[in-house]
């Protein structure tokens, strides 16, 4: 029993939930960009206090990073859409085929980013992460 529910704070605690009332809270005060370099396309969310959150596309291999800034390393990040829920896996690097992208890209005008060590984002939806996510698919 005493296994069972150390089991279940182990999962608390690396899986947190999404406050049901996420999609009604309000947006984080920031703006989304874009950039290229030649082995990659990044949509970077700033707020006042410079870069909080990027989505990379690694031209090479295809695949599609996450990284938010301050949080602890090596702790996965969780991306909500209104029609997805996922805890990234370790790296927090997905495929450019991933369903979790199209989630990203076509979300009902805002998507939730939270990370251990951060407080979560509420992030508009734009077309920078589109298009970082559209270049890895090329």
């Amino acid at each position: 029993m005493l296994l069972m529910m150390l089991a279940a704070v182990q999962v608390a605690a690396v899986d947190p939930a999404i406050p049901a009332d996420w999609r009604t809270r309000p947006i984080t005060a920031g703006v989304w960009s874009w950039r290229a370099t030649p082995e990659a396309s990044e949509a970077i969310f700033s707020d006042s206090r410079g870069p909080q959150f990027s989505v990379r596309c690694i031209r090479a291999t295809r695949r599609v990073s996450f990284s938010r800034t301050g949080a602890v390393p090596a702790q996965p990040i969780r991306i909500a859409t209104t029609g997805s829920d996922r805890l990234l896996p370790v790296g927090n690097m997905v495929l450019a085929s991933d369903p979790l992208l199209d989630a990203i890209a076509f979300s009902r005008g805002r998507l939730w980013v939270d990370a251990k060590g951060t407080l979560p984002l509420v992030l508009r939806s734009g077309p920078e992460p589109a298009r970082s996510i559209e270049d890895c698919r090329q």
